[in-house]
């Protein structure tokens, strides 16, 4: 039987190692074919063995990995203490990704899947696995990842760009809704689709009222048909047109009006009209108290060049007079009569002295005067504009009322509350206008109502009619700029609003009382300064004579300067004269030590009086100077107040006045103006 088993044993011996070698072939096969890389490392990480699709995979025959640590090819090697973790964690690891280093210095993606093998005696002896090639689907998901992240970019930078479009639109939308200016869009026939809130403040039409009807409902009928025809025939064009109009509101009222109006254009057709639509009554308005004070400027021109030559001529005459009371003991009656002349000289002198003051336009200097006397110097030529009907009254105050202002401003303060005034009492059959001037001590409930004031006396005008009087709205807004319940060209809506505001500038502030048909009364209260403040006053008719002095008199007026030197000589002073300043050089040059005095004009041929005054100076320093002036003007003044030891006495003056200015110079005294 041994015999005879003994072939049958080797056979199956054989097929045994047939089957394993079969085994072994169909494996190897198996790994030759599988696209995924088969392997397995012992216990410390070295490779035992790998399928040969490493090669495609990682560029790397068998013979050069096994035997090798696995971390030889890992691209970061710590990645492998992290595998080690999970595998010795759940014993097993799925698609756990890892970046390799392929022969040839590439980076590739793989996949592992992965456990651990245990023996006989359930020992861990190693660890096998798969490892798959994903560096196309990585690569791709890089690729996807950058493109969304582009994609990302151009769409948040297309959303702010959208966003900042927006904020545009919205502003622009914001503008247009919040514009004074009516803006206005129509289709290509000229139907209105939007109109701005503008639009209904300055025609008087709601967006639903307007909204499908065209332009045309705000024709006035105040221009003919070719006016539009051109208009038509311009943005039909493609064209801008503007220009403008007399438009009609929803109230009747006609106004003018500045359009402009823009054809839209899409792919070459005009699908819409644009158009901007401002009231340009303010700006008329403007356009005539520009006017106004251009004719003013041009008052002031004419005034100021006479006024030279006028004050001359009154200033001989009222020396002549003076003279000719001095020639023979006259009779009462005569005297009377030269007395009222010169007294008729000085009011004449006043008058050009106030006409300059309302023609010019200088910035205002504020100085002490005594209100009194301004308002009755001002009523000297404001009366004149009031009807001889009307019976006026002014009523000064029993006591001095001295402020601080610009007598121009103020001046015309009075001349615009007497021309309403005086408007208000129009078609009156017994208007009545008065003024009253009084010291007022501002009680609580007056400081409370105007808590800007804090002097404690004041001065209250009141100036009162019986005229038209205002109802409560037009009295809200009586002091509002263009405001006016005047026809159109009867008055610019700003005299009133000049008068609070010039008032205002002097510390002052204004009430107003009116009624419908029984009259308006306005209250002006200005601070009146501390009484120990100096306020120029007239003083006392005091002539004081010379000592036989010599006087040097400048003047190119042949007949003042004559009349000026037998006054002198009256009053007991020597003189020489010079007709410029050139002449006068001349004549100080040889008597400059003789000389006490100079009384030179302001205003001459070939050299000035302020210049001839300046070269004198350069001989004689300390010699006084008296500058006499028909054109008292600011510039004047300054010139003037540059220089010592001089005064200014305007023409025509009166002798008295002049022989304290003259005495005050040469012996050092006060003169008062």
């Amino acid at each position: 039987m041994g015999t005879s088993g003994q072939p049958l044993q080797e056979q199956t011996l054989h097929q045994k190692r047939h089957r394993v070698s079969d085994h072994q072939s169909r494996y190897y096969r198996l790994l030759n074919a599988i696209h995924e890389v088969y392997y397995s490392t012992d216990m410390d990480g070295n490779i035992t063995e790998i399928s040969p699709s490493i090669r495609t995979v990682a560029g790397y025959d068998c013979h050069q990995i096994i035997g090798r640590p696995a971390t030889f090819f890992y691209r970061h090697p710590e990645d492998r203490k992290i595998f080690l973790q999970l595998l010795h964690q759940h014993a097993f690891v799925s698609d756990y990704e890892l970046e390799l280093m392929h022969h040839d210095g590439r980076v590739i993606h793989v996949s592992a899947n992965a456990h651990i093998m245990f023996d006989e005696q359930k020992r861990a002896v190693g660890v096998e696995g798969m490892l798959r090639d994903i560096t196309e689907r990585v690569t791709l998901q890089t690729e996807l990842k950058r493109l969304n992240e582009e994609l990302e970019a151009r769409v948040s930078e297309r959303t702010c760009e959208l966003e900042e479009k927006n904020r545009q639109l919205q502003l622009l939308l914001m503008s247009i809704e919040q514009s004074a200016e009516a803006f206005i869009i129509t289709d290509h026939a000229g139907r209105v689709e939007y109109v701005n809130p503008a639009f209904e403040r300055i025609n008087g039409y709601s967006p639903d009222e307007i909204r499908g009807k065209t332009l045309s409902i705000l024709n006035s009928g105040e221009h003919d048909a070719g006016v539009f025809h051109h208009l038509w025939s311009t943005i039909r064009s493609g064209r801008v047109w503007e220009g403008t109009l007399i438009n009609r509101k929803k109230s009747g009222q006609c106004y003018p009006a500045l359009m402009t109006i823009v054809p839209v254009m899409e792919r070459g057709e005009i699908t819409h009209y644009t158009a901007i639509q401002q009231d340009m009554s303010k700006y008329e308005q403007l356009e005539a108290q520009f006017r106004q004070a251009q004719k003013l400027e041009a008052i002031g021109t004419l005034v100021g060049g006479i006024s030279h030559d006028f004050n001359n001529m009154l200033a001989s005459l009222l020396m002549n007079l003076y003279l000719a009371r001095k020639e023979v003991r006259l009779p009462d009656k005569l005297t009377d009569r030269l007395n009222m002349t010169e007294k008729l000289v000085m009011q004449t002198s006043d008058m050009v002295r106030d006409l300059l003051i309302f023609s010019r336009d200088d910035n205002g200097i504020k100085e002490e005067l005594e209100l009194n006397e301004m308002v009755q110097s001002s009523l000297r030529l404001l009366q004149v504009s009031i009807p001889a009907e009307v019976k006026f009254s002014f009523m000064p105050s029993r006591e001095k009322l001295p402020v601080r202002g610009d007598v121009r401003r103020l001046q015309q303060v009075l001349m615009n509350v007497l021309n309403n005034a005086r408007d208000a009492l129009a078609g009156r059959s017994k208007g009545e206008l008065s003024l009253a001037l009084q010291r007022y001590i501002p009680d609580q409930e007056f400081l409370d109502r105007h808590h800007c004031i804090h002097a404690e006396v004041l001065a209250h005008l009141s100036i009162r009619d019986n005229g038209a009087g205002m109802p409560p709205e037009v009295m809200e807004r009586v002091f509002d700029p263009f405001f006016t319940t005047k026809s159109a060209g009867n008055g610019t809506g700003l005299g009133l609003s000049m008068v609070f505001g010039y008032i205002e500038e002097h510390g002052g502030v204004i009430e107003v009382e009116s009624e419908v048909d029984k009259g308006t009364v306005f209250h002006f209260f200005l601070p009146v300064m501390d009484q120990s403040e100096k306020v120029l006053s007239v003083c006392d008719e005091v002539v004081l004579k010379g000592n036989g002095e010599l006087i040097l008199v400048v003047d190119d007026n042949e007949n003042f300067r004559h009349a000026l030197t037998e006054a002198l000589a009256v009053l007991n002073y020597r003189t020489m004269t010079a007709a410029d300043g050139v002449e006068a050089l001349l004549i100080l040059e040889a008597h400059h030590h003789d000389l006490s005095l100079a009384i030179i004009d302001m205003v001459m041929p070939r050299l000035s009086g302020s210049e001839a005054a300046r070269r004198m100076r350069l001989l004689s320093p300390w010699m006084p100077i008296l500058f006499a002036t028909g054109h008292g003007d600011a510039e004047v003044i300054r010139e003037v107040d540059s220089l010592n030891h001089v005064m200014l006495c305007e023409k025509p003056f009166r002798l008295d006045r002049l022989s304290q200015h003259i005495h005050a110079l040469i012996h050092g005294g006060q003169a008062v103006d």
